[in-house]
């Protein structure tokens, strides 16, 4: 799906160069863009960020003796909880190109990326692993949500955009098409059999396609012919609400360890594969929605051609 998302661009830049020839003016722009945003994902945070370590163990030390065979050992529980704290501001960055499309008009594309990103304290867990119930571990969890997106929309400016200070509003439509969570657990034991070793469990989901309009307005100064610099605040919101899905999980662990039930903080739960994190009750799951609506403030150095 990401290369979809490029295509798409590709064919929007064939598009503005198409309308090059109707245009009163010409030229084009192209601005990186660097800035700042605040989305409410604040129930991704609550089902994902919140979900437990849950799994069960085979335990094969201290039985009767005549207890004989894997089938008779007991097993056992493991709960951890270590969640993760959200970032209520983060970092985005991108391309955008503008083609003049009349004397205080510009059509925009653009490509962008934004990530977030969270790690929990480390904690010592007792971990019961190879038998045994006791081993302890040092338990670190790391998490990282990420987009990229395509979008286009229309500039007007409210003065002459050829004047050295000038103010403008925009309004683009956006799809994230390539949307990633990634998640880390990494157990490093400190005590028991497994001293010295790690257990890392890595778990993966994705989802794409999400359209969303931006409404923005901003200020523009031009300190050379071809030169300026913008600040320019925005609002986004979806048109549809998303979720994450499909899920991949990554381990390490052996058959000598005794793990009987694989520990899954997301997993699908459904025929449509929509994702549902791990419920504080370490039974349930519930799924992982996503919505990005949120402010942008971002600055831009453009160069005009």
């Amino acid at each position: 799906m990401k290369y979809v998302g490029i295509t798409l661009f590709l064919f929007s830049l064939l598009f503005v160069g198409s309308i090059h020839g109707k245009t009163k003016e010409t030229g084009w722009v192209f601005s990186p863009v660097v800035g700042i945003n605040k989305l409410d994902l604040k129930v991704f945070y609550e089902t994902m960020y919140n979900a437990p370590f849950v799994g069960t163990v085979r335990i094969n030390t201290d039985l009767p003796e005549d207890v004989e065979g894997a089938s008779a050992y007991p097993s056992e529980q493991f709960y951890f909880e270590n969640k993760l704290s959200a970032r209520s501001i983060d970092m985005e960055g991108g391309l955008e190109a503008r083609r003049y499309f009349g004397k205080q008009t510009d059509f925009y594309i653009g490509i962008g990326a934004w990530e977030t990103s969270s790690e929990a304290q480390d904690i010592v867990v007792t971990f019961p692993l190879q038998g045994q119930r006791n081993n302890r571990a040092k338990y670190s969890r790391r998490g990282k949500l990420s987009y990229t997106q395509y979008y286009l929309g229309i500039q007007h400016y409210l003065s002459s955009r050829k004047k050295n200070f000038t103010t403008y509003v925009n309004l683009s439509i956006r799809e994230l098409f390539d949307i990633d969570y990634e998640e880390t657990n990494v157990f490093d034991f400190i005590s028991g059999e497994p001293k010295g070793f790690k257990r890392i469990f890595i778990f993966k989901s994705q989802a794409t396609g999400l359209l969303m309009l931006q409404l923005g307005a901003g200020a523009e100064y031009r300190f050379a012919e071809r030169l300026s610099f913008s600040l320019e605040g925005a609002y986004a919101f979806h048109i549809k609400d998303g979720t994450l899905k499909g899920v991949s999980v990554n381990n390490d662990y052996n058959e000598g360890d005794g793990i009987t039930t694989e520990p899954l903080l997301i997993r699908p739960i459904n025929p449509l594969l929509d994702a549902g994190a791990l419920s504080e009750d370490g039974v349930n799951y519930q799924k992982v929605k996503l919505r990005f609506d949120g402010w942008h403030i971002v600055t831009k150095f453009s160069i005009e051609f």
